[in-house]
């Protein structure tokens, strides 16, 4: 869903937040959003980047649609402004394949950046479809080649999208696009798309992103930041204390259900990897590091997911 401005989805959202009834709380429950104050004004802000600000907002519903309890006015207001949670700097070595969506209208990168990608050939980058569903090739660059949103690397222009045509918005399902470029990113490391055979349950993984370092705050790191998170159980996951059903066959969840470290708002669309083995594609969640609300990504190793990318990426 696109909306012509930062105001006009604020006011969509703030309907959907007072009037309650359209969001629910997880799978066959009644909606639970009586503590937010009707009436109740964010706020945040616009970044000035819509494509920003749209997937922040998308992330706000997700997290609403899951709370699985009360929500306040003012955790409504904190997840507006709403990283990655816990992780420190990425080195060279960390997901090199990493690249940065950014609005092609913005000259600065590091204004410009909204969402991550995996270059997974020279001109073939493949990211989340919640960050380009309602955005046009032409409006999107892609910043390949540098760890810093500050210094180096070179901007692409993005020549086609292609966004898996299940896709669902509301749920998020089968959330993965694939990106390709007017010029090749030529001489830089690229991920390998994982095969059909799952990483098994516990095993450590390396997400990346220049998102959101902050819970209760706005504050987007200059740097590529990283941090481990072990994949969880999807039984586990669909429990009744995390998401009640909500992750399907096309997506996984990864990290700690005590919280504290996590992906959050502007590493949507980036690598969750295995060395060089793109596993998965940062997603959504249930706001962010918090307990029993884990990261969930895209499984690229489902089976209609990974034909899907291979044959659009001329894997």
């Amino acid at each position: 869903m696109k909306f012509k401005s930062f105001a006009a989805m604020s006011a969509a959202l703030a309907s959907t937040i007072v009037m309650g009834a359209v969001v629910a709380a997880g799978p066959g429950k009644a909606t639970q959003l009586a503590s937010a104050r009707p009436g109740a004004q964010a706020s945040h802000k616009s970044s000035g980047n819509w494509l920003r600000d749209q997937v922040v907002l998308r992330q706000m519903q997700m997290t609403l649609k899951h709370s699985g309890r009360p929500m306040s006015a003012a955790e409504a207001d904190r997840l507006l402004n709403a990283r990655i949670i816990g992780g420190t700097v990425a080195g060279a070595g960390d997901n090199p394949f990493q690249v940065a969506l950014l609005s092609r209208s913005i000259a600065n990168n590091f204004d410009a950046q909204f969402c991550g990608g995996s270059l997974v050939k020279a001109n073939v980058v493949v990211t989340a479809a919640h960050c380009v569903q309602g955005a046009t090739a032409g409006q999107i660059d892609i910043l390949a080649g540098t760890r810093s949103l500050s210094s180096g690397g070179t901007r692409h222009a993005v020549s086609s999208i292609s966004i898996h045509p299940s896709y669902n918005n509301s749920t998020l399902d089968y959330d993965v696009a694939v990106l390709t470029l007017a010029t090749s990113a030529s001489g830089l490391p690229l991920a390998t798309v994982i095969g059909t055979t799952d990483v098994a349950d516990g095993t450590n993984l390396l997400v990346t992103g220049w998102g959101n370092t902050s819970i209760s705050g706005t504050s987007y790191p200059t740097e590529l930041r990283k941090a481990i998170t072990p994949r969880i159980s999807t039984s586990v996951c669909n429990g009744n204390k995390v998401y009640r059903g909500a992750i399907t066959d096309r997506m996984f969840c990864a990290g700690y259900l005590a919280g504290g470290i996590d992906s959050c708002q502007g590493d949507s669309g980036g690598p969750i990897a295995q060395g060089n083995t793109l596993v998965g594609v940062v997603s959504w969640g249930r706001g962010c590091a918090g307990k029993n609300k884990p990261g969930v990504y895209t499984r690229l190793a489902n089976g209609t997911l990974n034909s899907y990318v291979r044959a659009r990426a001329g894997l």
